[in-house]
């Protein structure tokens, strides 16, 4: 079966956004999750089917692009589909459209295939090989900002502190990617997320965090201008020993 794109149309329900009507940045990921999941069904290598031979999906890099944000009420549609194979790495590619086709979003993202015994990825399997590359769809372009070896907080400049409780758990048993999303993101002031706007995140997974873990989630300010600012974040444990994720956000100013 030649694989095709992926599409689920979605209303942006009042509890999808916050009090401005913005789309969450959390809701946006679980809302490409979602789809994926659904397209993995559908070739019988979703977690489910998986999970009975040992294996299941694990999220190590994301990247989306917001050209515009998606308002309470509007009905849009969710194009998802796996985009190709890099070394150990599935590719995955969304994109959330308004039905004019106007583009309001797009993310890669890449995924491990893991070992559940031994939390470990291995190469991926001939049914992801083949649903990932036999087609013609085209991959999308993102221009990676997040550099893991250069990557460093100059100093911290704030931090906030969550606990993973329960409705932070996956199928997998850890914190889910979104809640890391959201965990970088409410690192910053009210006052700060008021006046401005997330038009660029890219996230790499290190390692999982397991449930009621106390994280950190840390920040510093790279680059500002008036209209512009660049953020680096990290989360890590109690002790500051273990690195969860590194992330990096770029934001612009809005007055509405």
């Amino acid at each position: 079966m030649k694989t095709t794109k992926y599409i689920d149309k979605v209303k942006i329900h009042n509890h999808y956004t916050n009090y401005k009507g913005r789309l969450f940045i959390k809701i946006l990921c679980d809302l490409f999750t979602s789809a994926a999941e659904a397209q993995t069904e559908l070739y019988g290598v979703d977690v489910t089917s998986l999970n009975k031979e040992g294996m299941t999906w694990m999220l190590h890099r994301q990247h989306i692009e917001l050209s515009k944000v998606p308002l309470q009420g509007e009905e849009v549609y969710i194009e998802t589909w796996p985009s190709g194979i890099d070394r150990l790495f599935a590719l995955r590619d969304c994109r959330m459209i308004r039905e004019s086709g106007e583009e309001l979003v797009r993310a890669s993202s890449e995924w491990m295939y893991i070992d559940l015994n031994r939390r470990r990825p291995m190469r991926q399997s001939e049914e992801v090989v083949k649903m990932s590359t036999e087609h013609d769809i085209p991959h999308l372009e993102l221009t990676s900002i997040l550099n893991e070896k250069e990557f460093q907080l100059s100093e911290i400049q704030g931090k906030r502190q969550f606990e993973a409780t329960f409705d932070n758990i996956d199928f997998n048993g850890h914190v889910t990617q979104a809640s890391y999303v959201r965990w970088i993101t409410n690192s910053l002031s009210f006052e700060f997320l008021k006046e401005h706007l997330l038009v660029e995140i890219e996230v790499i997974y290190a390692h999982e965090i397991m449930p009621d873990s106390t994280i950190f989630s840390n920040y510093s300010i790279e680059e500002k201008s008036e209209d512009r600012l660049v953020i680096h974040h990290q989360l890590c444990n109690e002790s500051e020993s273990v690195n969860h994720c590194i992330a990096k956000t770029v934001w612009e100013r809005y007055d509405v």
